[in-house]
């Protein structure tokens, strides 16, 4: 299904602005600070109902009451109209003037996003890896997103208990044996997709730099092979801090390049090598086990790398659906032209 036209308004720096769209490489181009990746954001939220992570308060345009963005698709005889609605108090999504409240049933395409800031993939807090790592498996697993979706309720369930009560665990043993549940079967599936998305991974990262490895393991916070047994052992601890401090919410990927921890020997153009042959596997994943679109999303991707490096991460990302900022022209189908926030052509 192919995207025809893009509307923004009071969205970021975009007052009221509209583009035309086509298949293959869209550059996004204009000089620093234009609102390149805002548009590109606005994109992000259209495909998977997602953005980049901000609060609706800071996607809405200052001094904005509402906003939005609103696409126009058409594959064949099927038209798609999707709008994504802006409002201080959240977002709210609409398919063919249907609201919708799911943002998997909103989700039509898979999206690869190569963003400056992912060295933080590396570099940042657990929570970061295993939201990556998570997303991922839930795109191209319903089972891992339904697992996933049952264990944070239960999480929220529990927390709530160990605040409220002084002696929680006499109203949660029934509520633990799912919940540890829950967690073995989250864990052995995510080690099974970690697996997949490293075989692939190391080949993209040969392809990139033939002197450079790396690997991943997933590291528990808790004992996958006695969870009961680990579960009765810190109920004092979960009780001091009334929070749950175990399970695969605090689990962690850790990353090693060249058999060494990323975080603090890579450099940061290696950093960004092993996470672009991260993102390159997830698209080898979606294209294997997906049937949905998969659309790239390319913000300064190769800033840092020599000519030998783009040419190789270029080759593997030729055929897909990209939109791609720059502040220079390059080869494309289909050129934005972007100037402090409204869309020249």
């Amino acid at each position: 299904m192919e995207i025809k036209e893009l509307v923004l308004y009071n969205f970021r720096n975009f007052h009221y602005e509209k583009a035309k769209l086509s298949g293959g490489l869209n550059l996004i181009l204009g000089k620093n600070g234009a609102g390149k990746t805002n548009f590109l954001e606005a994109l992000s939220f259209i495909y998977s109902g997602k953005g980049f992570g901000d609060p609706s308060s800071e996607v809405l345009m200052h001094n904005a009451e509402k906003g939005g963005v609103m696409a126009e698709f058409h594959e064949g005889v099927r038209d798609l109209r999707k709008v994504l609605y802006v409002e201080e108090s959240g977002f709210k999504r609409e398919m063919n003037n249907k609201p919708v409240g799911r943002i998997s049933t909103f989700r039509t395409h898979n999206i690869v996003q190569f963003l400056p800031y992912d060295t933080l993939l590396i570099d940042g807090s657990p929570e970061i890896r295993r939201r990556f790592f998570d997303e991922i498996i839930s795109t191209v697993s319903a089972e891992y997103e339904k697992n996933l979706r049952d264990y944070y309720k239960i999480l929220k369930f529990r927390n709530n208990y160990l605040k409220t009560y002084s002696n929680p665990f006499k109203f949660l043993d029934a509520q633990d044996e799912m919940f540890v549940d829950l967690n073995k079967k989250i864990d052995e599936m995510r080690k099974k997709y970690v697996e997949l998305i490293l075989k692939r991974a190391k080949v993209h990262l040969y392809d990139i730099e033939n002197s450079w490895n790396m690997n991943l393991s997933v590291e528990n916070s808790w004992d996958i092979n006695e969870p009961m047994k680990f579960r009765e052992s810190v109920k004092n601890e979960d009780l001091r801090r009334r929070v749950t401090t175990w399970g695969v919410s605090k689990d962690d990927i850790l990353i090693d390049f060249n058999g060494k921890y990323a975080k603090y020997t890579a450099s940061r153009g290696q950093k960004r090598a092993v996470v672009i042959a991260l993102k390159l596997a997830s698209l080898d994943l979606y294209n294997k086990l997906s049937k949905k679109e998969t659309i790239l999303l390319l913000d300064d991707l190769l800033y840092e790398f020599d000519l030998k490096r783009d040419k190789s991460v270029a080759d593997k990302i030729r055929g897909y659906r990209a939109f791609v900022t720059s502040t220079k022209e390059v080869d494309s189908d289909n050129v934005i032209l972007i100037e402090k926030g409204k869309v020249i052509g």
